[in-house]
């Protein structure tokens, strides 16, 4: 096979770079591991579409511009949800994954890119510091695919990794989180009924039948529907990028999950018809290895709204750092302001033809703690689907960067 971009990866990130691509005129293939496109957004059932408006005391207003806010809105609109603000002035978007799924296999199909599902890829051959072929694994065979560039949307710097490259790790990564959705709620105004949760449980805690860190357990805002919604269930302890670490995530984090609703069910008089409907398929882990690019974000960069002249997507989260806590560390920046994330934290170091967008990009752990949210993912994803289709074409990069800004950074306010 042969195909003038591939991307690895097809949750937000490599949704946007993959159609950014083929919009382009390149020839894409886009390689999934799972049966199905959307990633964390869909497998975790995340829920909230974060980084989409500038942070503001008053109504959302959208900090992006281009696919981001086009793709978000058109979710938006088939969930039947408006923006909604948890504190600090920060407003975020609830959505339905399975609308999220539908709306990414539409928009791929328009865009004529070529989707490989239940694909892996389990090597690469480097040559002349390029990729030159990427070796997937598929249900029944093993597929070489020759591209000219190749954009990594894993979410692990996997493609890096393959290709023996230097990658951004740390011992310890921010801690996961498990979604699951929830029936029999009670009737209540949102905000009661989140406060009432945490009463709930902090009374099983205090009785000394559930553990401390059931305190972990949210209700995802904006979700709540005629008694059903999606709740959230963080992990107490710290993600250290292992397979035996994410094993014991997910087998904790469903058994927690079914030892908390069981015993509210048992305990509350309000909750006595409250039972799991549907589990995520993943825990969502926040941040892993990263690749390494020719530029790295740093946190500095985002809590000054620094905007280099080769910025490329917009980033308007703040720093939001899972820890061992029960609570994330929030570090703002100014309201109703964001920060430009480079070009070069998208491309590679050491390989011509890999870029990385997503949680995948060149950014410290407390910046990528920013970056990682879907809204950025968005726009990462297709900045880096534009770099790879200008390389592919002509062998550079570089000229691509007037072009992405026009379409999603510059504005009236830039």
């Amino acid at each position: 096979m042969k195909c003038d971009v591939a991307v690895i990866g097809a949750g937000a990130a490599g949704i946007s770079a993959a159609i950014a691509a083929a919009e382009s005129g390149a020839s894409v293939v886009l390689v999934e591991r799972y049966g199905f496109v959307g990633g964390l957004a869909t497998s975790a059932m995340v829920g909230t579409i974060c980084g989409l408006f500038y942070r503001n005391p008053s109504i959302p207003r959208y900090a992006v511009r281009g696919f981001a806010r086009e793709f978000s809105e058109r979710v938006q609109e088939k969930s039947h949800t408006t923006p909604a603000v948890f504190s600090k002035g920060l407003h975020f978007l609830p959505y339905q994954p399975s609308v999220f799924h539908q709306q990414a296999v539409l928009q791929l199909q328009q865009a004529g890119v070529s989707v490989m599902l239940h694909s892996h890829v389990s090597a690469v051959d480097v040559c002349s510091k390029k990729i030159v072929t990427l070796h997937i694994q598929t249900a029944g065979s093993t597929v070489s695919l020759t591209a000219d560039a190749i954009v990594d949307c894993s979410g692990n710097a996997h493609i890096s990794m393959l290709a023996n490259i230097g990658r951004i790790e740390q011992g310890h990564y921010q801690s996961g989180a498990f979604v699951f959705q929830a029936s029999g709620l009670p009737l209540m105004e949102p905000r009661v009924l989140a406060l009432n949760m945490l009463r709930w449980i902090k009374r099983g805690i205090q009785r000394g039948d559930l553990e401390s860190h059931c305190e972990r357990l949210s209700i995802i805002p904006g979700t709540v529907k005629n008694g059903v919604g999606l709740l959230k269930l963080g992990m107490p302890e710290l993600f250290d990028g292992t397979v035996a670490c994410l094993t014991q995530y997910e087998i904790d984090a469903r058994s927690r999950s079914v030892e908390i609703v069981d015993y509210l069910r048992c305990h509350e008089p309000e909750l006595k018809d409250l039972m799991i409907s549907a589990m995520a398929a993943e825990v969502g882990v926040r941040t892993m290895s990263r690749s390494q690019g020719i530029q790295t974000l740093e946190e500095a960069d985002i809590l000054g709204c620094v905007k280099p002249s080769d910025g490329v997507a917009i980033g308007a989260w703040p720093v939001e750092l899972w820890g061992a806590e029960k609570k994330p560390e929030m570090t703002y920046f100014a309201m109703n302001d964001c920060y430009w994330v480079p070009a070069g934290a998208l491309v590679s170091r050491y390989i011509d033809n890999l870029f990385f967008a997503g949680r995948a990009i060149s950014a410290t752990e407390r910046a990528i703690a920013s970056a990682r949210v879907i809204g950025t993912c968005f726009s990462t994803g297709y900045a880096a689907g534009m770099l790879a289709a200008e390389y592919a074409s002509n062998g550079v990069w570089q000229k691509a960067v007037a072009k992405i800004q026009v379409k999603q950074v510059f504005n009236e306010e830039s």
